[in-house]
């Protein structure tokens, strides 16, 4: 066991050490961490409309600590390594898995590319609560099986961690989940002879009478949020909570099915052909671990469980996409925030290689089936992982770049400012700076005024009226941005030391780790930039008669 944790955590560290080197803030960051000390951001919202309440707290001790990136990059790490370590640790411990289908399992969960916010940092808290879900399943297996004090203290511990992991709040259907496996064991544990429908409702009873903190926690955290924390404004509109039809249904299963699989493999594939250096690499490290950990030479369970598996990654797949279906949200695989919704996606497609590797090993032997179907699996998911490491990397330094540059200039006579990004036509991927980035690398140059910064690709010509009506709407998170002041256009255009991503993150590396040239003066060769005073082309003006008649929201 302590072998198989050992290569687990390893190769989670080498899966996940990209994040390390990204200081980077991205999108929504912007609005809760200071990237510097006298950066001012205010999050109150958090608690007084968003009902966030355990986000506020992350976020308001990480800023305290004046190294809020720091900070959460530290949670991200920890929520991968404590919860890949507990999800394998619990299922061996059950009996699910054996050692290397344990290991094989987590790696699968935890360095899923679909999911390609791992590295920002106001995200830590989803990965960060993933993992709690898990340590929690690792105390609860822990206390099945104790007495005594010790049997207090474990449960009274886990239900602060599934507490604390509520912060996502669809974890709280993993959490459904956890109690689904709990009544399992209570049922496998009761008495035969008294047949299936008596024994389910006496496992039920059971398990509500033994425990009942469990079952009562879900309630506790929603009754809190509902009088103590409750949404308004643009925050309980921004959740369209109904119950969908049926044909919503299967559309909404089919863009959660199509974003988190079918794009991630189609993804993969082109990545493999455009740098096949990272799947090389993981396929070393793979290797070594498949030497490390020799998969057990006996197949590992009955035909009739080899399904088993299957049914599971069906219903975990359906019951995780439940909650954003019923609140109306979708995910994409195209713009990289709106990916933020399928974390925990990789766990259906864990239980699917595994039912994979199991009907394999009758036909192939387990260690060939485990090498075959999880060794391939780990493969493809860290080398696609890494290449979303690189756009994030990249991402970072054109921020860098673009912030530096306005920083050594003087502030033209605007506040308002639309940012002509130049990149978006060059020949590596990149999505459009959000208007919180842009904002806020204005505020980072030039100080704390009520600036508003947009990429003019990305929004519609009514972005002024739109943000005008956001920034006054009940529970705003934008107040302090004012879209009516003088205006100027941000020509940023790639500069002689402009490069595609990879190329452009292999340099970056070389001059940040081997010191093979100074950062600061790679950087100011990502970029050429310009600034032009004046009425913004495209954009309608802002009409403020019409702005002040505007009802809030």
């Amino acid at each position: 066991m302590l072998r198989a944790t050992v290569v687990l955590l390893a190769l989670l560290l080498f899966a996940h050490a990209p994040m390390l080197l990204n200081d980077g803030l991205f999108m929504d960051d912007w609005m809760v961490l200071k990237p510097r000390p006298d950066f001012m951001v205010d999050i109150d919202f958090l608690l007084s409309s968003a009902g966030h309440p355990i986000f506020f707290s992350y976020d308001t001790f990480a800023n305290w600590t004046g190294a809020p990136v720091v900070v959460m990059v530290l949670l991200a790490l920890a929520g991968i390594l404590f919860g890949a370590t507990c999800l394998a640790l619990t299922a061996m411990r059950l009996g699910l898995l054996d050692r290397a289908e344990a290991v094989g399992f987590a790696l699968i969960v935890w360095t899923y590319p679909g999911y390609q916010l791992w590295a920002g940092k106001a995200n830590a808290v989803y990965v960060f609560s993933f993992g709690l879900v898990f340590v929690g399943a690792w105390l609860l297996a822990l206390a099945f099986g104790a007495r005594g004090l010790r049997r207090v203290l474990l449960r009274v511990a886990g239900a602060l961690v599934f507490l604390l992991s509520f912060a996502l709040n669809s974890t709280i259907v993993l959490y459904a989940l956890v109690l689904l496996g709990l009544f399992v064991a209570v049922w496998r544990s009761g008495n035969a002879a008294h047949g299936f429908v008596r024994r389910t409702w006496l496992a039920a009873w059971r398990c509500a009478l033994s425990y009942p903190e469990l079952m009562v926690l879900p309630l506790v955290y929603w009754g809190a949020l509902n009088i103590w924390f409750k949404r308004i404004g643009v925050y309980a509109q921004h959740y369209d909570a109904h119950f969908p039809t049926l044909g919503e249904l299967a559309e909404g299963w089919r863009v959660f099915f199509v974003t988190s699989y079918r794009d991630v493999i189609a993804h993969a594939m082109r990545t493999a052909i455009d740098v096949p250096v990272l799947f090389v690499v993981a396929a070393v490290l793979v290797g070594i671990a498949l030497l490390l950990l020799r998969p057990d030479a006996e197949p590992t369970a009955s035909r009739s469980a080899n399904a088993v598996p299957l049914v599971l990654a069906v219903v975990s797949f359906l019951a995780m996409s439940a909650p954003y279906l019923i609140a109306g949200l979708r995910p994409s695989s195209m713009h990289f925030y709106e990916s933020r919704h399928l974390l925990m996606f990789g766990l259906p497609a864990a239980l699917m290689l595994l039912a994979f590797k199991r009907q394999a090993e009758r036909s192939i032997g387990p260690g060939a089936a485990f090498a075959l179907v999880f060794g391939l699996g780990t493969i493809v998911s860290i080398g696609t992982l890494w290449n979303e490491y690189v756009f994030m990397q990249a991402r970072t330094l054109k921020q860098e770049a673009l912030a530096r540059d306005l920083a050594g200039r003087r502030q033209p006579p605007a506040t308002v400012y639309a940012l002509d990004d130049g990149y978006f036509d060059y020949p590596s991927r990149h999505v459009p700076f959000g208007l919180t980035e842009v904002t806020g690398m204005l505020r980072l140059a030039w100080g704390n005024q009520p600036f508003f910064g947009f990429s003019l690709r990305a929004e519609r010509p009514t972005i002024l009226e739109e943000m005008e009506v956001a920034r006054t709407a009940q529970g705003s998170a934008f107040h302090h941005f004012d879209p009516s002041g003088a205006q100027a256009t941000i020509s940023f255009q790639p500069g002689p030391g402009a490069a595609p991503n990879y190329a452009l993150v292999r340099k970056y590396y070389g001059c940040r780790l081997l010191s093979r040239c100074d950062v600061a003066q790679f950087l100011g060769g990502l970029a050429e930039v310009t600034i032009k005073p004046g009425p913004i082309a495209g954009i309608t003006p802002l009409d403020r008669s019409k702005a002040d008649a505007m009802p809030s929201r």
